[in-house]
């Protein structure tokens, strides 16, 4: 056993401990607390020294790096700019040889067809056309229509086509006024050729029914007309049956010598002539300097006006003042207000990128600019910037039947009529057409309960019986909800929603019915961005000048394959099959061709620079936005991108996806991704991944930072990958980033 220690010895003996044995075992205490403090205090001192070599030798890597970067920046800058402007003259020199030889081609055509850009030849043209009355027959009509609507898409085909610098304002405003002429033109000879049918009515009437019955079309437009000679008082509906429209007639128009016209277009020849149809120009807000200026311009200007006496300066107020009364009056009538009518719109241009001002050390943004904004209307009015008409026009016209000829004897004899085409108002302003048609009811004549007070309550909220219309919704148009209709107001100049009762849709049949007392250009409407904001997106490489891009929207998944200069769409293969978009599949053609077949089919994937305020979004900088979709389609052959969910969680200055490099025509697998952050001053590979659960921005290991998203593409390519890049053709590069910033997929996913 170890020998006791005399603390514990004495302990035994006595108990307790002695004073001196007390203050040594404290001393010891202390000089271990103490002794305890100092290797605490030396290893603290180590631990701050490791941590100060640590962030010298980061803060050096980083010097490091950011030096090599600063070297890199204007090289990088150099060429990309380079490598664009390259591809921009090839392209605009690509687009100026087709411009000559379309041109050239239109010259030398000599098959009669007029010009319409020469005023001389189409306004020939048009006033031919309303003075050859021997071609107002239906027929005829249809056959002429071809080429009326061939000059209106060839006119518009110029607006958007021609670069702004090779016309002028007032070429455009002449082209759009042709096209308003044009078609004026083909709806004044539909109504010359209706008004003949009308007036032959009894001789072309149905065999069992007595009533004129006829359809006559085209792939453009199809005319239906029915002419009520019979008067039978127990007519309810009638079905064109080729077309499957049906309309019914309160008991007041049944016994009337009316008839109905339907006339479906392909087309929409009013929406554009509504102020909501093209967005509002932005306008800079006032500078602070132009403020500065204005204020000295004004002080210059006040001692000129102190000199004039009080008589002479009230005189002018008062002047003033009236005038201003006048401008308001003129306003409010109407009278001197420029509407989208008398001064057409600006064609809309392809947007270019823009480069930042610099001002006092400070940016003007897009984003400064203000858009101007349209006045309140009521609820019923239809805002085009929120909705489009889908599917074309219903023009359904309540029409006054002429006296038909009447057999007599040996005579046929026929009232003069003239040969306008008259519309009967409905219902009538003082109701003397509903007072008339309800005398010609006979004493003891009943009508169901049940049915009574439907026509009761109907004419109650429409002010009139209306009348009951129900027609199947176009095949080869997918309307994602149940369509709205509207009706078209020539005072306004607007569509409008008032006026329909008991609407209902059967999706299966796709059958659409609803009661109303509109008559005129009928339209179902479908809101603009039900597809935005997308769930994600990808663009990924399938060959040189070869890709396919998908983007999973809200209702639909679309897949477009991108070759060369053209594009096709297609629907991703775990997708639900929509039949309505079967004529649209499968058919290459150019970026705006293909976007506005999209359109017309319900597939609207291309915000307009107004949607902002239809669709929530992390709104990113244009300029930086723009220049990522060049810069991705410049890789586009080699390298894939796709959307990531970190990229609204960065803010507008910055925007994050991701990238990999992928040679074969197969899906990347989730390892194989990189996330890429890019700003104005760099671009980077983040050290996180997609799968992460907090976000940093902290730059991957071993990472390079670069001036642009193409020189972060070049360091992570092979030289496979690169020499493929650099083989690209500019008209794929072209496609490409139409399509891109065509969705905006940065900002509306």
């Amino acid at each position: 056993m170890p020998p006791k220690s005399p603390a514990k010895s004495a302990k035994g003996k006595k108990g307790k401990l002695s004073k001196a044995e007390k203050e040594r075992l404290k001393k010891e205490e202390l000089e271990l607390k103490a002794k305890e403090e100092e290797d605490a205090r030396l290893k603290a001192e180590q631990e701050e020294k490791e941590r100060l070599e640590r962030e010298k030798l980061e803060r050096e890597e980083r010097l490091r790096i950011e030096a090599a970067e600063s070297q890199r920046h204007a090289t990088e800058v150099s060429e990309l700019f380079s490598i664009l402007e390259g591809n921009e003259i090839a392209l605009a020199n690509i687009h100026d040889e087709r411009r000559a030889k379309a041109k050239w081609e239109r010259y030398m055509l000599c098959d009669g067809t007029p010009d319409p850009t020469i005023a001389a030849e189409v306004n020939t043209y048009i006033n031919l056309s309303y003075e050859a009355t021997d071609t107002n027959a239906i027929e005829s009509v249809i056959a002429d229509s071809k080429q009326t609507l061939a000059l209106t898409s060839e006119l518009e085909f110029l607006l958007d086509d021609t670069p702004e610098k090779e016309l002028s304002e007032s070429q455009a405003a002449r082209y759009r006024e042709t096209i308003n002429e044009l078609q004026n033109l083909l709806s004044s000879k539909i109504d010359a050729a209706t008004v003949l049918l009308l007036k032959a009515a009894s001789s072309l009437a149905d065999t069992e029914s007595g009533n004129l019955q006829l359809v006559k079309g085209s792939p453009d437009f199809t005319v239906m007309l029915w002419g009520n000679l019979t008067k039978n008082p127990r007519f309810k509906s009638f079905e064109f049956e080729e077309e499957k429209f049906i309309f019914e007639l309160p008991k007041q128009l049944a016994l009337s010598d009316i008839a109905i016209r339907v006339v479906r277009t392909q087309y929409d020849h009013y929406s554009h002539l509504c102020r909501t149809f093209h967005a509002k120009k932005k306008k800079k807000p006032v500078t602070v300097m132009e403020t500065v200026a204005q204020e000295m311009e004004d002080k210059e200007d006040k001692p000129e006006e102190a000199d004039k006496t009080e008589e002479e300066q009230g005189q002018i107020n008062s002047e003033e003042k009236q005038e201003g009364d006048v401008e308001k009056a003129e306003d409010e009538d109407g009278g001197n207000v420029e509407t989208d009518e008398q001064k057409p719109p600006t064609p809309s241009k392809t947007p270019q990128q823009t480069q930042p001002v610099q001002a006092d050390a400070e940016e003007v943004e897009d984003e400064d600019e203000v858009e101007e904004e349209y006045d309140q209307e009521d609820e019923d009015t239809v805002d085009l910037r929120a909705y489009q008409v889908l599917g074309g026009v219903i023009h359904l016209d309540l029409l006054s039947l002429p006296p038909q000829p009447k057999q007599v004897k040996s005579w046929v004899m026929t009232q003069v009529s003239g040969n306008e085409l008259k519309r009967v108002a409905y219902p009538a302003g003082d109701n003397r057409l509903g007072q008339t048609l309800s005398g010609t009811m006979t004493m003891g004549q009943t009508l169901d309960p049940k049915a009574l007070a439907s026509a009761a309550a109907a004419t109650e909220a429409l002010g009139a019986p209306p009348v009951g219309i129900s027609f199947r919704l176009r095949d080869d148009v997918l309307y994602s909800e149940e369509p709205q209709m509207a009706y078209w107001c020539p005072d306004r100049k607007q569509w409008r929603l008032d006026g329909f009762i008991d609407i209902k849709f059967n999706e299966e049949t796709r059958i659409l019915s609803f009661k109303t007392i509109n008559f005129g250009p009928l339209a179902c409407l479908q809101d603009k961005h039900i597809n935005m904001p997308f769930q994600s997106w990808e663009l990924r490489p399938v060959a040189e000048n070869h890709a396919r891009f998908t983007v999973m929207a809200a209702i639909i998944e679309a897949e477009i394959e991108i070759k060369g200069s053209l594009c096709c769409f297609r629907q991703t293969p775990d997708s639900e099959t929509k039949p309505e978009l079967s004529d649209l599949k499968e058919k290459w053609m150019t970026p705006k061709q293909l976007i506005q077949a999209m359109k017309t089919a319900g597939v609207n994937l291309f915000p307009e620079n107004d949607s902002k305020k239809y669709v929530s979004i992390v709104e990113k900088n244009t300029v930086i936005e723009d220049a990522i979709y060049q810069q991705m389609a410049l890789a586009a052959s080699h390298f894939a991108f796709a959307w990531s969910k970190w990229n609204s969680d960065a803010g507008a200055e910055k925007v994050i996806l991701q990238g990999t490099q992928k040679l074969l025509d197969e899906a990347p697998h989730d390892d194989e991704w990189s996330l890429l952050m890019v700003s104005k001053q760099r671009t980077m590979k983040l050290r996180i991944t997609e799968y992460d659960e907090e976000f940093s921005e902290d730059y991957a290991d071993g990472a390079q930072f670069h001036a642009d998203l193409y020189h972060m593409v070049c360091e992570l390519s092979t030289e496979e990958g690169m020499e493929r890049m650099r083989s690209t053709d500019f008209r794929f590069v072209d496609a490409v980033h139409q399509l891109l910033s065509a969705t905006r997929l940065l900002t509306y996913s």
